[in-house]
């Protein structure tokens, strides 16, 4: 009789080497037991580190392998900044879920947040950090016993689109006023010309050229309402969501929703769909026209959309904001978990996270013009203030 296999850990610490197990990687995907997994995926992490890794990064993804049988894969990277050694979720500031692929039925829980903790510990880092780890994911349970970093509670809004046998029933079940004012905000944009709804994948000609453009879209948007995003102030973001690769036939990766108006292109919605779960990544819309909401007019199209093509989740990821609440209609609690492993940890886990963080957001939402005239001066430092 053969000795059954053993579980073992393997680190896996350069692009070359995460390229080496992609087809066992993108086979997990298949069969992981977490439905949030798209940030997760090889696509993800090989595009994010082909163009973002850098000397202070360095990947560090744990992987567990019974025999040749790819068990489970945490997608993490060392950051180094300001004299301290964080364990980040792989992709941070980019990535929005936290999550690790576990294999249904290949090991016993315990036994896989064992080795992953010990895993973490043998890093060097001094703290670890799961940022916007949602409940009731497989990480979730793994990182149970961990402490959740205070003031870091949140969710997600996601519609659930199984309650719809098709794009008709789901206009049928809006209430009047929806409907009204759906109906008006499509007439209104017609006035421009013929509206034109389409789901372009990569590889089509348009596709790349377009992604930039919701980018740039969305650059004025932030402009516009007074806001910051440090992942939109790396270089290179445009060029990262080009690159991420998706399947038409098989209803996987990366697509773009494109609304025209005649000609004219009124708005773009980047996402993702990973076992039939829509990630709405980034939107963006025609200032100009803002008073015409084209973006809105543009997800009740993606929607309809998505219901006819059997996805069964519109997920508008996280942070709360009041017009989540009239799409969708349910929500995922999110927290962050943190767990220092030096004194310099410890100090970064019980000021820094919990106190020093939030009170210079509060003070970028109090003060924004004054905020975004410091971060242009100090564009080095800003990713620092703001995400670390």
């Amino acid at each position: 009789m053969s000795k059954p296999g053993i579980l073992e850990t393997r680190i896996i610490e350069t692009l070359d080497g995460v390229d080496a197990i992609a087809e066992a990687w993108r086979g997990l995907e298949i069969h992981c037991a977490d439905p949030l997994s798209y940030f997760q995926s090889y696509d993800w992490c090989s595009t994010w580190l082909r163009h973002f890794n850098d000397a202070g990064t360095r990947p560090y993804v744990v992987t567990l392998w019974l025999d040749d049988l790819l068990v489970a894969v945490w997608p993490r990277m060392i950051v180094e900044a300001a004299g301290l050694r964080r364990l980040e979720t792989l992709g941070v500031p980019h990535s929005q879920y936290c999550g690790a692929l576990v294999r249904q039925g290949a090991a016993g829980a315990s036994t896989v947040g064992r080795m992953m903790r010990d895993a973490m510990r043998a890093s060097g880092a001094d703290i670890t950090i799961s940022r916007s780890v949602p409940e009731g994911s497989a990480l979730a349970g793994l990182l149970v016993d961990k402490p959740v970093v205070a003031g870091s509670e949140n969710v997600a809004s996601i519609l659930d689109l199984t309650q719809y046998s098709s794009s008709e029933d789901y206009a049928q079940q809006l209430g009047k006023v929806q409907k009204r004012n759906r109906n008006r905000r499509r007439n209104h944009l017609a006035r421009l010309g013929e509206l034109d709804f389409q789901v372009i994948w990569p590889g089509h000609e348009e596709f790349k050229d377009l992604v930039q453009l919701a980018t740039t879209m969305k650059r004025r948007w932030l402009t516009e309402t007074g806001r910051y995003s440090v992942g939109f102030a790396m270089a290179g973001y445009g060029d990262f969501l080009a690159d991420l690769d998706g399947d038409e036939a098989v209803l996987r990766g990366a697509c773009l929703s494109v609304l025209r108006a005649g000609d004219r292109v009124v708005a773009l919605e980047l996402g993702f769909i990973q076992n039939r779960h829509y990630y709405a990544y980034i939107g963006g819309f025609d200032w100009d026209l803002k008073d015409m909401s084209p973006g809105k007019v543009q997800m009740d199209m993606t929607v309809s959309w998505l219901i006819d093509a059997g996805v069964s989740g519109y997920d508008l990821l996280i942070n709360r904001a009041s017009y989540k609440e009239s799409w969708t209609n349910r929500t995922i609690s999110i927290t962050t978990r943190a767990e220092a492993l030096t004194w310099k940890g410890w100090i970064y886990a019980g000021a820094w996270l919990p106190t020093v963080r939030p009170a210079l957001k509060r003070l970028h939402a109090w003060a924004p013009a004054a905020w975004q005239s410091t971060v242009n001066w100090l564009r080095p430092a800003a990713c620092l203030l703001l995400y670390v």
